[in-house]
């Protein structure tokens, strides 16, 4: 036998009604069964609006009237369609006089007592199953409907019963014999022995329906929505959400009870007391596979899914004379269920100094009013120094049943909702260890629940960029990010732009940015921004590892790295500005990147591509020591100098390497030695000398201030001037077996840059053409030092750095 149960959203108009009777159809030919529906979608909160209204005074025939052209306007295309609906034609027009003759008498009392308010809310079940009886009959299906008189409630409440599950068992059994295959039942309420209908609770079709499924031993239940099944998260919330194959009746209880509205967490207890499976699918895509809620699951999942309840309050009792005094949770507990409200979740402080619980929004100023009374004494006399609210808040739940048999997994649910920049204010876990919930602000749980969604079912390492400054660096990078998309994919790893950036405009994407025409998306939809801007991408998307890439020279960026840090992102930085700056600021940065468990990359800092700055951290690790350095540092005067060596005269040589693109636009940048003192400096702050910028001693390869009131072609016949000394210069070189090159020396404490003749045997002799050279010699690399050599100038080259810093960012998956 096969019990289903179809919920408003599937019956919301004729087309639902129609598709769930062709559901309904199928089944019947080959098995029994068993049908349960919602009311058609909206109707139960028209009559719940209709009853306030009443209450208030207020006009509840308008409302009557929008629930009877809702139901009219069915019964009229049913007809039309030449189908005739006798059962519920009868039964709306008897409900309509009913709730006008009910609806008088709750205005007139301004109160509208439970078993009033049961009749009104369960005649909108009544007139749908009607209905889809009467169509069943129509399209020559031998269906009956039948009241719920067959499912005796256990209790006397009017609005929140429960079913009697026993002695539904033979009632039922007797309204499926006779020569019907296919019976019709509201859901939502039970009739008691007078016959007066009691709710099963809000959202009770689910109840109703697995109270049959249980006494009648059915083989299955099916409930179908607009929803394939459940989902790893709300998939309107979290993109990547996946519909779930499977899930176990214990973590289907969770997911439910803490937000996910697909089966009502009240219907599972009969379903798992009788070990009926029950599957969630989709009516209007029926041939989905939907998900399989059982007690068989194939294989624990460490996580199955993730869950949010939005509209919670916490409420915390705390104060000293709590402690030791026993019954305290006790009374917390009568005091609310006195009051008939649901406690989502509890906890207490191992000093039982204070007990903090959730309940819905909804009932916070009840709740808080019944502790207030409940603990009256303790309260006057400072036992309990308060008892505060804190409204607004969401609760995340992780479930899984296989969370009890691995380790971190709590430690990873809280560092992904750390990572998203939010703050837990209350952790609890049940002791079957199939669940952890969270509570924080309501404005941050979607961004968490992406952020944890993202830990724990993205299979990938992924990264998030937001690119700053897409100049000759910046897009050759996003060059890279296409070329490499296919190879990084095939390595599991995924790479998102989210934003791009220059000094003038920045785009951000919905999701991610297309790189095939991002300049001009830039320039048509880019729009003016701010450090705020860059700040808030990170919520906005919900990401969960963002990195900055920094690719502009920009000083005042660079003076926001620490900012960036402290807000959750890691940086990437070829901008050298930032490391060069002052020694506090260098301290600050590495202490926020430590602080929240972010990267500081910057490899381009030094040596373009070249690997010089992880290798020369790495040595520090290990326990080595630098004794001493020398490297040269730049590319355009490595290809400057190499042009002496050949006989081009000085002006020449800086004029072909500007033609060649190795130059700063104005050479006296370069030639200013600056930029090598700088990468210089930050060599000598990885080893630990605390320096300041203005104590490395620079000796320019032109005097500062030449040429000043000159540029371009003019500086080149400026620069003629100085063509004689450095040919002199280099031919002494030459006569003792040196060049001339431009080196930046670390030795004995001191950090130089200058102009030097270098032996051509010597390591730094060969280099030329734009290459870049570092060596070092230290405890563990001496006599023979250790060198690097390579191209250290060139949009490729450091763009290839800087895209090597970012796979170091990526945000690994859990292996589970």
């Amino acid at each position: 036998m096969l019990i289903q149960k179809f919920g408003g959203t599937s019956l919301a108009d004729i087309e639902g009604f129609i598709a769930a009777a062709g559901i309904i159809s199928n089944a019947a030919a080959t098995e029994e069964v068993v049908v349960v529906l919602s009311a058609m979608a909206g109707v139960t909160d028209l009559l719940e609006n209709s009853i306030q209204t009443a209450i208030k005074g207020g006009d509840f025939n308008a409302v009557i009237q929008s629930i009877k052209d809702r139901e009219q306007g069915v019964l009229r295309k049913m007809a039309a369609e030449g189908w005739d609906c006798p059962l519920a034609t009868d039964f709306l027009q008897v409900q309509l006089k009913r709730l006008e003759s009910r609806l008088a008498g709750v205005a007139l009392l301004e109160q509208c007592p439970e078993e009033v308010k049961a009749e009104l809310l369960s005649s909108g079940e009544g007139f749908s199953s009607r209905l889809m009886c009467d169509l069943l009959q129509a399209q020559g299906y031998a269906a009956r409907w039948s009241d719920t008189g067959v499912l005796p409630p256990a209790n006397d409440s009017f609005t929140d019963s429960l079913v009697d599950v026993e002695a539904a068992a033979p009632l039922l059994q007797q309204a499926m014999s006779g020569d019907h295959d296919i019976l019709v039942l509201p859901g939502f309420y039970g009739c008691n022995e007078q016959g007066k209908p009691q709710l099963m609770g809000r959202n009770g079709s689910d109840y109703t329906a697995a109270c049959v499924a249980a006494g009648l031993k059915a083989r299955s239940f099916e409930i179908w929505k607009d929803v394939d099944g459940f989902f790893t998260a709300d998939p309107r919330i979290v993109a990547s959400a996946r519909c779930l194959d499977e899930v176990s009746y214990e973590e289907a209880m969770e997911l439910s009870f803490f937000g996910a509205k697909v089966i009502s967490a009240k219907a599972l207890t009969p379903l798992m007391s009788a070990r009926v499976p029950c599957e969630i699918k989709n009516t209007y895509y029926p041939d989905k596979p939907g998900t399989l809620i059982h007690a068989d699951t194939e294989k624990p999942t460490v996580v199955r899914g993730i869950s949010h309840l939005d509209d919670v309050a916490s409420i915390t009792l705390q104060g000293g004379g709590m402690r030791g005094r026993v019954g305290v949770a006790r009374r917390v507990m009568e005091a609310l269920a006195n009051e008939a409200i649901s406690v989502l979740l509890i906890v207490q402080s191992s000093s039982e100094y204070s007990i903090t619980l959730c309940v819905r929004s909804a009932d916070a100023e009840r709740a808080h009013k019944a502790l207030a009374e409940a603990f009256h004494f303790e309260l006057l006399h400072g036992l309990i120094s308060e008892i505060s609210v804190m409204d607004q808040r969401s609760v995340i739940t992780l479930v899984g049943d296989g969370m009890k048999h691995y380790r971190g997994v709590a430690a990873r649910f809280l560092s992904a909702i750390s990572a998203a920049g939010v703050n837990v204010e209350v952790i609890a876990q049940g002791s079957t260890e199939c669940a952890i919930s969270v509570v924080v602000e309501k404005q941050a749980a979607q961004v968490a629940l992406r952020s944890c969604h993202t830990a724990f079912f993205s299979h990938t390492s992924h990264m998030d960029v937001i690119l700053l400054g897409c100049g000759n660096v910046g897009s050759a990078l996003l060059q890279q990010f296409q070329t490499h998309d296919s190879s990084l994919t095939a390595d599991h790893k995924a790479l998102h732009v989210r934003a791009i950036a220059d000094s003038r405009k920045l785009l951000v994407g919905h999701d991610t940015v297309g790189l095939d025409n991002w300049q001009e998306e830039l320039n048509d939809k880019g729009v003016a921004w701010t450090v705020d801007d860059i700040l808030a991408i990170r919520q906005q998307l919900g990401l969960l590892n963002p990195t900055i890439i920094d690719c502009t020279s920009s000083g005042s960026l660079a003076k926001q790295y620490a900012t960036f840090l402290a807000n959750g992102f890691n940086v990437v930085a070829a901008n050298k500005k930032a490391n060069t700056g002052s020694i506090a600021y260098y301290r600050e940065m590495r202490a926020a990147a430590a602080r929240h468990y972010r990267k500081f990359m910057y490899e381009t800092n030094v040596g373009a591509g070249l690997p010089f700055i992880d290798t020369l951290q790495s040595l520090i690790r290990s326990g080595d020591e630098l004794k001493t350095f020398g490297g040269i540092l730049s590319g355009s005067l490595s290809m400057i100098f190499g042009m002496l060596d050949d006989g081009v005269p000085f002006s020449g040589a800086v004029e072909k390497a500007m033609k060649m693109g190795y130059t700063e636009p104005d050479p006296r940048d370069d030639l200013s030695g600056m930029d090598v003192a700088r990468k210089l400096l930050i060599i000598a702050r990885e080893v630990g000398m605390e320096l300041e910028l203005e104590d490395i001693e620079v000796e320019p390869v032109i005097a500062n201030g030449f040429a000043a009131d000159v540029n371009g072609a003019k500086l080149i016949s400026r620069l003629k001037e100085l063509d004689a000394d450095f040919a002199e210069r280099a031919n002494a070189a030459k006569a003792d077996g040196c060049v001339l090159r431009y080196v930046g020396r670390i030795e004995d404490g001191c950090c130089s840059v200058s102009v030097d003749a270098v032996a051509r045997d010597k390591p730094l002799g060969s280099i030329r053409d734009g290459e870049n050279a570092l060596v070092l010699l230290s405890r563990y690399y001496q006599p023979i030092p250790l060198v690097l050599r390579g191209y250290g100038a060139g949009a490729d080259v450091t763009a290839a750095g800087v895209f090597g810093d970012l796979l170091r960012t990526a945000w690994r998956p859990l292996d589970l």
